[in-house]
């Protein structure tokens, strides 16, 4: 096998000729939901926890999924295997699963009414990209305030991971336009934060991490990695609510994702946090995290983030 494998509608196919239909309401709505899981040393991290939340997604938005979780999670197994096996040994998968609601019946008509209420599901895999974030880990992530607010219960449950998600592309964008280096933080209606883009905020202050309530907030897998770790690790863990002048008195500021685990923040706005540079209590936890799966989780996204960069400059040369 020379090409990665990708599963689609019951069967295995090869990468490229995964494609969903201009019919499929996961592109006529954004009417999927979706989960993102990564690998450590070729095996699937928090697998089970993550297709929890898909099926909890789905009761949630009224799709009926064609395949059961243990189906579903034994097809992730597989695809896994097959891909990993076009890797070199130290690299590591991200795999993402998602479930749209099938296709738009106005343009298929009731003839294809049956085909339009199958849901279509998808899963796929992709080397992860360590070096869009591998030096991050030493220097830091800028944060700054958007203008877009999280999404509400009144609307949408936030913690509910779909596709439809324009609006965290319009924050990132809106902020690039300041400064193409930063990221977008989200506050909620009453000025708190809320989350990023692509995941969960934390602040340290001493032996205690404060993360955002749960209101506004997908809660993230990686999340629940943090809780479990600050416990091992003798330290407080409080959901509460965070204002921006909290962010600008306290001692370290985190944020944690499927791909790159857990990341400091250096940079707040134009305020610069634990002196530029990784405090202690992100080294403390992503020291435990890389002792939890077997893999230097920065030694790995730095050696395989400088060998792309190198392979794209001499390409590009």
């Amino acid at each position: 096998m020379s090409e990665a494998q990708a599963y689609l509608n019951g069967v295995f196919i090869p990468d490229s000729e995964a494609k969903l239909a201009v019919t499929d309401l996961g592109i006529v709505y954004g009417a999927s939901v979706t989960e993102m899981v990564r690998t450590f040393q070729h095996k699937l991290f928090m697998l089970d926890d993550h297709l929890q939340r898909l099926f909890m997604a789905l009761e949630y938005v009224g799709i009926e999924s064609p395949v059961s979780a243990s189906e579903l999670k034994q097809i992730c197994e597989t695809l896994v295997k097959k891909n990993a096996a076009l890797l070199p040994g130290q690299h590591d998968l991200g795999l993402t699963v998602f479930i749209t609601a099938g296709h738009n019946l106005p343009y298929l008509g009731l003839a294809e009414q049956e085909v339009c209420q199958t849901p279509t599901v998808c899963v796929h895999t992709f080397p992860l990209a360590f070096e869009l974030w591998d030096r991050k880990y030493a220097g830091g992530q800028h944060l700054m305030r958007s203008e877009v607010q999280p999404l509400n219960t009144a609307i949408f449950d936030p913690g509910v991971k779909s596709r439809s998600r324009i609006h965290l592309y319009r924050a990132d964008k809106l902020v690039r336009r300041k400064n193409p280096e930063a990221s977008a933080l989200l506050f909620d209606p009453a000025g708190y934060v809320a989350e990023t883009t692509i995941g969960n905020f934390f602040l340290v202050q001493g032996n205690q991490i404060y993360s955002p309530r749960p209101e506004y907030v997908l809660g993230g897998i990686s999340q629940r990695m943090v809780i479990r770790l600050a416990k091992q690790l003798g330290l407080d863990y409080q959901e509460t609510d965070i204002s921006p002048n909290m962010i600008l008195e306290a001692d370290e500021a985190l944020t944690s994702s499927t791909a790159y685990c857990l990341m400091p923040v250096t940079r707040f706005e134009d305020h610069q946090m634990s002196q530029g540079s990784p405090g202690p209590v992100f080294q403390k936890l992503i020291a435990a995290w890389s002792q939890t799966v077997g893999v230097d989780i920065l030694q790995q996204a730095q050696e395989i983030g400088a060998a792309r960069r190198q392979a794209c400059l001499s390409t590009s040369g």
